[in-house]
């Protein structure tokens, strides 16, 4: 198990993503101070084994805690390998209804894969579809089709490292996972990064029809319900994406959760949180919470 880590609560506050006027800098800077003391206030150890760094972003000033140390992404990695396959799909001109034939032989079948159980035999699958289940669903199978006809590993680190995201590793397929859980430490981001990447999202979901329809599908995502989901106000949407490791013999798992929170006055705050060793998916609740309530007054 891995030793206890003491957390400091010492945070880094840093404005990225948007430029405040001159004649406001005084008050930016007062206002990321506050930010950050508050966050610092409020947070919290939530267990003895239980490391977690985690990210707020609202109006491009961030705060965090433990937000530039790097985590396992687990499947939190299909959101970037989505955004990588949305710009090959649009190279290659490629449809999102153009169809790939997949043979059930061939997937992995001890594996969380939803798509296991839509056939028997021999179907195709569009690229939407694929996308759909790796997004909504979170299914390894979809994802590991996605490498394996769109691009692998490298591929989409490449594409990160064009867009300027420099911490987000992407090494290992799913399948590659599946044979050697010990590999998915080497899927990584800091949780800074990827709120900067959600942000990134943000601001080009309607570039064109692929990346719009991964919003889409990433606004209906149906796993971690418990998690960042039970911590925003009820009158707010989420467009996030979730990740779990294997896990140990414990019961304990790597948990986490990112996305963006829509808020009902047309504002919006991205949030990023990486565990390790959590006991559970309501850990991701209360630190969300912690770190909502240092931005909703």
């Amino acid at each position: 198990m891995r030793k206890i880590v003491t957390l400091v609560y010492a945070l880094i506050v840093t404005s990225c993503l948007a430029q405040e006027p001159t004649d406001g800098a005084a008050k930016a800077i007062r206002t990321r101070s506050e930010m950050a003391e508050s966050c610092r206030t409020k947070a919290k150890p939530i267990s003895d084994n239980t490391n977690y760094g985690a990210c707020i972003m609202r109006n491009g000033s961030i705060s965090g805690i433990n937000e530039n140390e790097h985590f396992a992404m687990h499947s939190v990695m299909k959101f970037p390998q989505a955004l990588y396959v949305a710009d090959y799909l649009s190279q290659k001109g490629v449809e999102l209804d153009d169809t790939i034939v997949v043979d059930k032989v061939d997937l992995m079948q001890d594996t969380w894969s939803p798509m296991l159980k839509r056939f028997e035999g021999v179907r195709t699958f569009s690229y939407a579809e694929l996308l759909e289940l790796s997004l909504e669903q979170s299914d390894n199978n979809a994802s590991e089709l996605l490498f394996k006809y769109c691009g692998k590993p490298h591929a989409v680190e490449n594409y990160m490292r064009e867009l300027g995201f420099h911490d987000i590793h992407v090494r290992m397929t799913e399948e590659e996972m599946h044979k050697n859980p010990a590999k998915a430490i080497e899927n990584t981001s800091t949780p800074t990064e990827m709120v900067r990447l959600f942000e990134w999202f943000h601001h080009h979901k309607d570039d064109n029809q692929y990346l719009t329809f991964i919003w889409k599908a990433m606004a209906d995502c149906s796993t971690g319900l418990k998690r960042i989901p039970a911590a925003i106000p009820a009158d707010a949407r989420i467009v996030h994406k979730t990740g779990t490791g294997f896990p140990s013999a414990e019961g304990l798992q790597d948990m986490n959760d990112a996305g963006i929170i829509l808020m009902l006055d047309g504002s919006h705050a991205i949030i990023a949180v990486f565990t390790t060793n959590s006991p559970s998916e309501a850990e991701i609740a209360n630190i969300s919470k912690q770190l909502l309530d240092t931005i909703i007054k």
